[in-house]
C-alpha cells in the first residue's frame, strides 16, 4: 500500500508542472528562459545527488551524441512547446492533450520497429484521438495556436520515450542520463536566448521559487518516486497510477485559475486516460 501511495504522490507532484509554469508566464519570462532555468536548476541538483551517491558520470562518444540529439529534440523542445501552449490555453487542457503521446509512440513503434498491433492498441489509439478531438472542440479560434503547440509535444516527447528504450544511453543510470540531458538543454537554450536576446535575468523571488519547485518537485522528486514504483510494483501498475498526473493538472488548475470543467473536458480527459490504460494492458498481455 505504501509503494502505491508513493507512486501516486510522485504522479501528483508532476501534475503541478504546468501550474508552476503558468505562475511564471505573467512575469514576462519567455519560453526560452523557462526551459533554460528549469534544466539549469535540474542539472545542478542532479549533479549534487550523483556526487553524493557516488555514481559514475562516464559515457561513451555514441551515448554523448544521442543524449545531445534527444535532449534537445525530446526534453528541451517538448518543454518549450508546452510553455508556448500555456500562453494560449489552460494548464489542464495543455497537459491532457500532451498525454496523448503514448498513441504517437504506438504509431512510431509500429511503423519504424514493426511492433505488432492488437485490438487493445487500436482501442487505445481511437480513445485518445476522440478524446483530443473533444478537447479541441472547446477551444476558441484565437487560442488554436495553443492546441498546435500541445499536439506537437506528443511527437517530440515520443522521440524521448522511444530513445530511452532503443538508444545507446538506455543502459545508463536514469539520473546520470537525465543530468547530461538537462545540462545539454540548459546550455543550448542559454545560447539560443543570448542569440535571440530572449533570455531574461532571474531577479524575482516568486519566480525563483517556482523554478525550484519545477526542478526539485516536478522533475527529480516525481521521477524518483515513479522509478521506485516501477521497481517495486512493476511498470504496468506504476504506469496506471501515473494517470494521476494529468488529472491533477485539470483539477488544480480549475481551482487556482477558475478554469471551467465542461462536459467535453471531462469526457475527453477520461478517454485520453483510458487510451493509456488500454496501452498498458496491451503491453502487459504481450509480455
Amino acid at each position: 500500500m505504501l509503494n502505491i501511495l508513493l507512486v501516486i504522490i510522485g504522479s501528483i507532484a508532476y501534475g503541478f508542472l504546468p501550474i508552476f509554469v503558468k505562475n511564471i508566464i505573467p512575469y514576462g519570462y519567455s519560453s526560452i528562459s523557462i526551459v533554460f532555468y528549469r534544466y539549469l536548476f535540474t542539472s545542478i541538483a542532479l549533479f549534487i545527488i550523483i556526487i553524493i551517491q557516488k555514481k559514475s558520470f562516464k559515457i561513451n562518444k555514441k551515448q554523448f551524441i544521442e543524449l545531445f540529439i534527444f535532449s534537445i529534440a525530446g526534453l528541451g523542445l517538448t518543454f518549450y512547446l508546452l510553455s508556448q501552449a500555456l500562453l494560449y490555453i489552460s494548464a489542464g487542457l495543455t497537459n491532457m492533450i500532451h498525454f496523448g503521446y503514448p498513441v504517437v509512440v504506438l504509431i512510431l513503434m509500429t511503423v519504424i520497429y514493426k511492433e505488432k498491433i492488437n485490438l487493445l492498441k487500436i482501442m487505445s489509439a481511437l480513445s485518445s484521438i476522440i478524446g483530443i478531438f473533444l478537447l479541441i472542440k472547446i477551444v476558441a479560434v484565437e487560442s488554436f495556436k495553443g492546441i498546435i503547440y500541445a499536439l506537437l509535444t506528443t511527437i517530440t516527447y515520443s522521440s524521448y520515450i522511444i530513445a530511452n528504450k532503443k538508444s545507446s544511453f538506455a543502459s545508463l543510470d536514469t539520473m546520470v542520463a537525465l543530468f547530461y540531458m538537462s545540462l545539454m538543454v540548459s546550455l543550448v537554450f542559454f545560447i539560443a536566448g543570448i542569440l535571440t536576446k530572449d533570455l531574461q535575468l532571474l531577479n524575482n523571488i516568486f519566480v525563483f521559487y517556482n523554478f525550484t519547485a519545477i526542478s526539485l518537485l516536478c522533475t527529480i522528486f516525481s521521477l524518483g518516486l515513479l522509478l521506485y514504483g516501477v521497481k517495486k510494483l512493476g511498470s504496468s501498475l506504476a504506469s496506471i497510477l501515473n494517470m494521476f498526473e494529468p488529472t491533477t493538472t485539470v483539477i488544480v488548475s480549475a481551482f487556482i485559475y477558475d478554469e471551467k470543467l465542461t462536459v467535453n473536458i471531462i469526457i475527453g480527459s477520461v478517454l485520453i486516460i483510458l487510451s493509456t490504460v488500454f496501452m498498458i494492458f496491451s503491453n502487459n498481455s504481450n509480455n
